[in-house]
């Protein structure tokens, strides 16, 4: 009897005690609630805004606007397109371009890698942008080659065009929209540096190219205004303008990533002393040809590395070669024997996301970097894939690949707030008219919470960081702060 009444008494002890606490949380909750409704209500009328919060251990829903509400997600889609990479390949799955040897030509299979002469995915690894050309040039020189009568590049791995038709056409030399090729170098953009020495101006590109394909008419003037652009249907990259001292430029797209490729490679080799007398030629290279020449070297390139340069710095090439990749390759890694295209890579996509059990049926993914405006997708799909991947077998690859404030990264000066700093993980997105934000928070006591905000049309630019800070506060019964 004795032991029965203390059992009892601990149990009400335990339920007295938890109630606080329950009462606490729901407070909290419908505290945040309405201070998250009262900050939409204040945005411009016209503006649409999905904003769902979930918590990520349950799915239950903590607040929901507009949740079914299709809208642009602008680059919080590579998260849709990265997901399923990680799902269908997993993330030792490698990009191997391989270079061969036939007679004095020198052979290069592109692979459809985004990654080759990346200056971020080389810095991670400690090596130099053009160490794949050291490493062709020295296995040139061990076989006792100095001279080739020709290149030959098979970039048929992914199919023409190499732009997206749903791409504005008066942004063609911006970086964001360069191209996509079977072969890329450099996120398939120049990089120029002006050195101002002497009275004199000097370029230095990265990669190096022939001087054809430079206009250059700077000049040394009393204002900094130098202008870098290229033509959508020319290679020729113009310079214009005036300088007084040495900077950088902007990156500026190229019109076609192979030719770009084989120009950069043959001017490599030729400084490392293998010379090319011959063409640089486009061609498929039959399967049946190749036991009949020698593999000089195999650049790979992980698929970890790219979900990582993907997601946490929102590179557009990469999402875009991801998405083609879903239909080039089998999920074992080999070519699947199809070319990879846009429309193939949206078939994959669909239907590995359903393999994911979620449903992609109302979402219109046009691209993989979520450059185009005819996107859509709904905050309620952006948090299914959020939920998913947190308890995917390969979370610890997809969490670590997202942007954190004041960090490298997309978010490295946007929504940098102490409060912020170490428990936000996200996606962040922007083209005209729509800026974007999902991903993970953790609360102070431990909960992480599952969110996304889309924005299309005008609205507090703070917006986003003012939504973080909602949820992360410790006081949410506080409502005059935010």
């Amino acid at each position: 009897m004795k032991s029965a009444a203390l059992r009892a008494l601990f149990v009400l002890v335990c339920l007295v005690g938890a109630a606080p606490v329950a009462a606490q949380t729901t407070q909290a909750h419908d505290a945040a609630q309405h201070r998250l409704q009262n900050l939409l209500a204040k945005q411009p009328p016209e503006t649409q805004i999905g904003l769902v919060v979930a918590a990520a251990e349950t799915g239950e829903v903590w607040f929901a606007h507009l949740p079914d509400t299709p809208l642009k997600p602008a680059s919080v889609q590579k998260l849709f397109v990265t997901a399923a990479a990680l799902e269908r390949f997993g993330p030792d799955f490698q990009y191997q371009t391989r270079v061969y040897l036939r007679g004095s030509e020198l052979w290069v299979i592109g692979a459809g890698d985004p990654a080759l002469g990346d200056e971020r995915i080389a810095d991670r690894h400690n090596r130099s942008r053009d160490h794949l050309f050291d490493e062709w040039a020295a296995a040139l020189r061990a076989r006792n080659v100095t001279s080739l009568s020709g290149i030959i590049l098979d970039d048929t791995i992914f199919e023409p065009p190499s732009r997206h038709p749903d791409w504005p056409n008066d942004q063609a030399d911006r970086w964001y929209q360069a191209p996509v090729g079977g072969l890329n170098l450099n996120d398939n953009c120049l990089d120029v540096n002006i050195v101002v020495r002497g009275g004199k101006i000097e370029l230095r590109f990265q990669p190096d190219i022939p001087a054809g394909l430079v206009d250059n008419k700077l000049k040394i003037g009393k204002t900094q205004h130098p202008i870098i652009k290229r033509h959508i249907n020319s290679d020729v990259f113009q310079l214009r303008g005036t300088v007084t001292h040495s900077a950088p430029l902007k990156a500026v797209s190229v019109r076609q990533p192979t030719v770009f490729f084989g120009l950069a490679l043959k001017r490599a080799l030729e400084q490392r002393g293998i010379k090319v007398t011959g063409d640089i030629v486009q061609q498929h290279l039959n399967a049946e040809a190749i036991p009949l020449t020698a593999l000089l070297a195999t650049h790979t390139t992980s698929m970890s590395d790219v979900i990582w340069r993907c997601n946490k710095f929102s590179q557009n090439l990469f999402a875009e070669c991801l998405l083609k990749s879903l239909a080039a390759y089998e999920p074992d890694g080999h070519r699947s024997g199809n070319a990879g295209s846009w429309d193939a890579g949206r078939g994959v996509l669909y239907e590995t996301l359903g393999k994911l059990e979620l449903d992609p049926r109302t979402a219109t993914i046009r691209d993989g970097s979520g450059l185009s405006h005819s996107n859509r997708a709904t905050a309620s799909q952006i948090v299914q894939v959020l939920l998913k991947m947190r308890r995917h077998r390969h979370a610890d690859v997809f969490l670590a690949s997202l942007a954190e404030p004041g960090r490298p990264g997309s978010m490295q000066h946007r929504n940098n707030d102490p409060l912020l700093s170490g428990r936000l993980r996200g996606k962040t997105g922007t083209i005209a008219g729509v800026r974007t934000l999902a991903g993970y928070l953790t609360r102070p006591g431990g909960e992480v919470l599952a969110f996304a905000l889309l924005i299309n049309g005008q609205a507090d630019r703070t917006l986003p960081r003012q939504v973080c800070k909602i949820l992360l506060e410790t006081n949410l019964n506080d409502r005059a702060r935010s």
